[in-house]
C-alpha cells in the first residue's frame, strides 16, 4: 500500500544471510586452492600401486645397459632418421597413450624409441620401440597380450611375429616392437631383419618355453599363449596364468594353467577357484576332488573345467560345448601328470 514502510528484515534472517555469504566465501577459496594444485593423477605422481604387481618404477641399470643396440642391428636398408628417445614410468603415458597401464602393471622400467626410413626412400619410415621390464615373464606378458590375430611367426625368433605394419618379439627381459608408417613389403623385410638381429643374442626364458610345453601340441600354444601376471578371468585369486584360447565358433574355449597368489596346494587352490566360480552363480554338474577328477561346472551356459597338478590349478574356461571341454581338459590333465619334474617352485629356484 502506498506510504506504507518497507518491511525489514528479521535477526534470524540477517544471519542466515551473512552465513550463506560466509559459506560461498569457503567454497570460493577451496575452488581456488585446488585449482593451484596439480592433480596427481594427471601429473602421474599419483601412487597408483597395485594390490599384486609387477610393477617397477626404480630402473635397473644392469638391464638398461645391456639392452642391445639398435644402430647396431640395422638392415642394410634402413638407416636412422632422427635422435632416439627416452622414456620412464613417469612419462610413458606421454608416447603410449591409452596402454601404458598394461606396461606398468607387467613391471615396465624404461623405453627407448628410435625412427629410422628406407635410404631408397625417405618417406616410407618405421619406430621401434625397445621396452626394458622387470622380468623375461614381464616381457611375455605384454608380447603376448598384444599379439596380433593376423600374427605370422617369425622363423628364427623364439618369441617373434610380423603382422600387417608391425614386428614384435620378447627376448629375455625386453620387448621390441617396429611400427612402419605403411604395409611396404620391402620395409617389413627390412624391420623383420633389424628385429632377428636384435634379439639374435638375446636368450628367451627357458621357464616360458617349458611351460608352453606343457600344454598338449595340437593347441600351438607357442603362438597363442597369452600369460596373465595378476588376475585371470576376472578371478584374483591367481598371479601367474598361461592361458591358450583355441578352436573357433562352437568350440572355442581357453585352456589355462596358474598358480595362486596364496601358498596353498593345486587342490586348496582349485577349489577355491570353484567356490569362486559357484559364489558368481556357477552350478556344478559334476566333479569333487579336483586333485583325482576333474571338476566340471556351468557358468551361464559356458562349460568349466578345473583340475589340480602338484601345486598347480589347470583346466579349461568358457567352453562352448562340454564334450570338448572335457576331452581337452583330460588330455591336458594327463600330459601335466607326466611331466612332474615341472612345477613353477622348481623354475623359480633356477
Amino acid at each position: 500500500m502506498a506510504g506504507q514502510p518497507a518491511s525489514r528484515p528479521s535477526r534470524s534472517e540477517r544471519y542466515l544471510s551473512w552465513g550463506l555469504l560466509g559459506l560461498l566465501v569457503v567454497i570460493t577459496v577451496l575452488i581456488f586452492a585446488f585449482s593451484r594444485s596439480p592433480d596427481p593423477y594427471l601429473s602421474g605422481t599419483a601412487n597408483t600401486a597395485l594390490p599384486h604387481s609387477h610393477r617397477q618404477t626404480a630402473p635397473s641399470q644392469s638391464l638398461e645397459t645391456a639392452l642391445p643396440d639398435l644402430s647396431q642391428a640395422l638392415a642394410p636398408a634402413l638407416v636412422a632418421s632422427e635422435k632416439a628417445e627416452h622414456f620412464d614410468a613417469q612419462t610413458l603415458a606421454d608416447k603410449i597413450d591409452g596402454k601404458a597401464e598394461l606396461y606398468l602393471e607387467a613391471g615396465f622400467q624404461s623405453l627407448k624409441t628410435q625412427r629410422v626410413k628406407l635410404k631408397e626412400h625417405s618417406d616410407i619410415w618405421a619406430e621401434f620401440f625397445l621396452f626394458v621390464m622387470h622380468s623375461d615373464q614381464s616381457a611375455f606378458a605384454v608380447f603376448s597380450q598384444q599379439r596380433r590375430s593376423s600374427a605370422i611367426p617369425i622363423p628364427d625368433v623364439a618369441f617373434g611375429y610380423r603382422a600387417a605394419n608391425v614386428v614384435c618379439a620378447a627376448a629375455g627381459p625386453y620387448y621390441v616392437e617396429g611400427v612402419g608408417s605403411a604395409e611396404d613389403e620391402h620395409l617389413m623385410e627390412a624391420l623383420t631383419e633389424t628385429l632377428s638381429a636384435l634379439v639374435r643374442s638375446i636368450p628367451s626364458s627357458d621357464q616360458i618355453l617349458r611351460t608352453l610345453e606343457w600344454f598338449p601340441e595340437s593347441l600351438r600354444a607357442h603362438e597363442r599363449a597369452v600369460l596373465y601376471l595378476g588376475s585371470a578371468f576376472g578371478y584374483d585369486g591367481f598371479q601367474e596364468t598361461f592361458a591358450v584360447p583355441t578352436g573357433a565358433d562352437m568350440d572355442s574355449m581357453t585352456v589355462f594353467v596358474a598358480k595362486s597368489v596364496k601358498d596353498w596346494s593345486g587342490r586348496e587352490a582349485a577349489e577355491a577357484y570353484v567356490r569362486y566360480l559357484e559364489e558368481a552363480g556357477a552350478k556344478r554338474l559334476s566333479g569333487a576332488n579336483p586333485d583325482e577328477e576333474l571338476v566340471i561346472v556351468d557358468f551361464f551356459g559356458f562349460v568349466e573345467v578345473v583340475f589340480s597338478h602338484q601345486e598347480l590349478v589347470a583346466g579349461v574356461h568358457e567352453a562352448e560345448q562340454k564334450q570338448t571341454a572335457e576331452r581337452t581338459a583330460s588330455e591336458f590333465r594327463e600330459k601335466l601328470k607326466n611331466r612332474k619334474a615341472l612345477d613353477f617352485k622348481e623354475e623359480e629356484g633356477r
